[in-house]
């Protein structure tokens, strides 16, 4: 199997299993998942929005398209409890749903060499994790799993059964 197989497979099941948690706290977009504090999923959702324009504008090359977004959702921001002047919930995630397609889109038509291409804009001190298109897609698939795990936090702390057991 090629390494692209399995990135395709790891972004597909990070999606799947991210997608439905947010979905379903859009009804508690702002309940901790612990007490007074950490990531809601109104935070999480900016975030992954964000994030997803980062990836967009190393590969490419362009100015990242949700850049508006830093300031609320980017690196070193924190989670407003009140989520004082954020997007709606609803139309963060539509955007988190279209950018899904076309990442999704866009790696299906990637081959094993192009994954090997160098980043441009790595952030200081992430090279490690973002050296080339193929690093990028699986610490995407990563990064999404991450939040996948307060997500199901913040289920608990509303009251919510686990989704899956």
């Amino acid at each position: 199997m090629q390494s692209k197989s399995i990135l395709l497979l790891a972004n597909r099941q990070a999606t799947t299993l991210v997608f439905p948690l947010l979905e379903d706290l859009q009804t508690a977009p702002l309940i901790s998942p612990t007490a007074g504090s950490g990531n809601h999923a109104h935070w999480i959702l900016g975030h992954l929005v964000f994030s997803e324009g980062r990836y967009i504008e190393m590969m490419k090359g362009v100015a990242n398209p949700c850049e508006a977004l830093q300031e609320k959702f980017g690196g070193g921001s924190r989670p407003d409890p009140n989520a004082v002047n954020y997007p709606a919930y609803e139309n963060l995630l539509s955007q988190l749903h279209s950018m899904d397609e076309e990442f999704m889109s866009w790696l299906e038509g990637v081959s094993e060499t192009e994954l090997n291409q160098a980043l441009d804009g790595i952030p200081p001190q992430f090279e490690l994790y973002f050296g080339t298109w193929r690093h990028m897609f699986l610490m995407r698939a990563l990064h999404w799993m991450n939040h996948r795990g307060q997500l199901a936090d913040c289920r608990r702390a509303a009251g919510r059964p686990p989704l899956m057991v």
